[in-house]
């Protein structure tokens, strides 16, 4: 009884440590630069002809070589809902597309589409991500 009475925690410590700590679903953004980056997300929901809702956030901070999990939870893989982001480096390095929605250039924002109908913060490009059939998709940021 006094050797289960010492094995105990150590198997406890083994169990807890070997155990695979269950994966995140969702988007991730990684930083394969060299400096610092800051990146919003755009959501479109519907068909967007002749309206769709847009929803925009940001910002994320990412040193180099780090990563962040903007949308936690699985993606939409039925088309129905389309990603897009935004991003700018410490070094004047940008990553945009076509698609135009409202951010607020000098503080953390949240807006839903009322915001994006009638910007009072500026209008930044936003390029779209391709996550296929994928509920869980890391996209990475390169020079």
């Amino acid at each position: 009884m006094k050797r289960w009475f010492w094995a105990a925690p150590f198997a406890l410590f083994g169990l807890l440590f070997f155990h695979p700590i269950p994966a995140v679903a969702g988007l991730h953004i990684c930083n394969k630069t060299n400096h610092r980056i800051s990146f919003a997300i755009g959501t479109l929901v519907g068909d967007c002809s002749p309206d769709c809702i847009a929803h925009t956030k940001g910002w994320w901070n990412i040193g180099p070589g780090d990563c962040k999990t903007p949308i936690g939870s699985d993606l939409d893989v039925s088309g129905t809902t389309l990603y897009y982001y935004y991003a700018e480096g410490s070094s004047g390095a940008t990553w945009t597309g076509t698609l135009s929605l409202c951010v607020d250039p000098d503080s953390a924002f949240d807006y839903g589409d009322n915001a994006n109908a009638d910007c009072a913060g500026a209008r930044k490009s936003f390029r779209r991500i391709s996550i296929g059939d994928n509920p869980d998709y890391t996209l990475s940021l390169t020079p």
